[in-house]
């Protein structure tokens, strides 16, 4: 049967745009070269953070608020259709300041989250050494977001793929998309290993691979991999209560006491592979936050490509060709994002009008003349 959609990439922007999608009633296959996951998507903090990575770009910041509530219940929808919990966890964001610079931006941006009505508190030193004891005593002041949160991206993967197939979507893995079929304007399906795939509407989630895809109007260049190195060490107790951001990185402390400490941004092109001098870096911002990690083991490194875009703000909506969409470029917020991008590219294929600023992420904005 000819799918009404054709979803290239089987990461989380993927298997979420599917998702949706088949719960609307469309027909949809998932291309994806290797197997679901396997890139960026499992390789993320999971950190649901708007607050703390966009405070200081307006349409960023009012849809990563959007997305990261759309977390919430889609947790919950995810537990019930199965049976995964996807650690969904409000547990706050901690931004420290180590130098007065440090000072001056947290006022900042407490002045904007003030003005936005967005919940945080404002520490002095002895307030942080109170509310997170591991953090290190050099630590001036801190600002304390909320509201934001964590997901566990691998179990958020298994659990948004399994719901898509549960509601029809087709995984096929092991294949390359040699070109997007455009014609006369419109797209006409794809072209795989051998193979011609045809379908009224594709959406293309290929991450930092999307804009090397034969077909599209983009230069290569657009989407670009953005190397990150993480290490992860096992805490007992819980290092930390809530995430810890400082130094020029971050702690996520999981629930079961893992912390996961990152991250590099490493332009470098698909070098894969995790570096001396990446862990060098990864370290060291690691143990200024807590100094107490300097006595930890490393048990697991890891580093994946994050697909970033010119100007910080994903591809997401209609390109040139009627029926041809982008869902990638989300760069450090992939997983916060995927919630409302599924949510757009659905609204945009349904014909229904977006958010005012979802304009500002159209992929036309980038896209060559013919």
């Amino acid at each position: 049967m000819q799918p009404d959609v054709i979803v290239v990439g089987g990461g989380v922007m993927g298997c979420s745009v599917a998702y949706r999608l088949a719960l609307a009633g469309a027909q949809v296959v998932v291309l994806e070269k290797s197997v679901p996951g396997a890139e960026a998507s499992t390789a993320a903090a999971g950190i649901l953070g708007p607050a703390v990575e966009s405070w200081d770009d307006e349409v960023a910041f009012e849809l990563g608020l959007r997305s990261r509530e759309l977390h919430a219940s889609l947790a919950e929808e995810l537990r019930e259709r199965t049976d995964i919990d996807v650690g969904f966890h409000r547990c706050g964001i901690t931004k420290l300041a180590f130098e007065p610079e440090d000072l001056d931006e947290i006022d900042a941006q407490a002045a904007i989250l003030a003005a936005k009505g967005c919940p945080f508190e404002r520490w002095a030193p002895e307030q942080v050494r109170r509310e997170e004891p591991a953090t290190s005593r050099e630590a001036l002041g801190a600002i304390h977001l909320i509201d934001e949160a964590q997901v566990e991206p691998r179990s958020l993967l298994a659990a948004i793929a399994l719901a898509a197939e549960r509601v029809g979507v087709a995984f096929r893995s092991g294949l390359t998309v040699r070109r997007v079929k455009v014609d006369q304007n419109r797209v006409r399906g794809v072209e795989v290993d051998g193979e011609q795939i045809h379908s009224r509407c594709v959406v293309v989630a290929a991450g930092s691979w999307t804009t090397l895809v034969p077909g599209l109007r983009f230069k290569n260049a657009t989407i670009y991999p953005v190397r990150g190195q993480i290490i992860s060490t096992q805490t007992r107790p819980p290092l930390f209560r809530s995430i810890v951001f400082g130094a020029g990185g971050y702690v996520v402390t999981r629930p079961d006491g893992r912390a996961l400490c990152g991250s590099t941004e490493e332009r470098v092109g698909f070098r894969r592979g995790v570096t001396f001098g990446g862990l060098a870096q990864v370290l060291k911002i690691a143990t200024r936050i807590a100094p107490s990690l300097k006595d930890a083991s490393v048990e697991e490194h890891w580093s994946s490509f994050r697909p970033g875009t010119p100007d910080g703000l994903p591809l997401v909506g209609q390109t040139h060709a009627e029926g041809l969409f982008i869902a990638s470029g989300h760069f450090r917020n992939g997983i916060l994002l995927a919630p409302l991008t599924a949510d757009l590219v659905c609204d945009a294929i349904g014909g229904r009008p977006l958010p005012e600023r979802a304009e500002a992420l159209s992929p036309r904005r980038f896209e060559e003349p013919q």
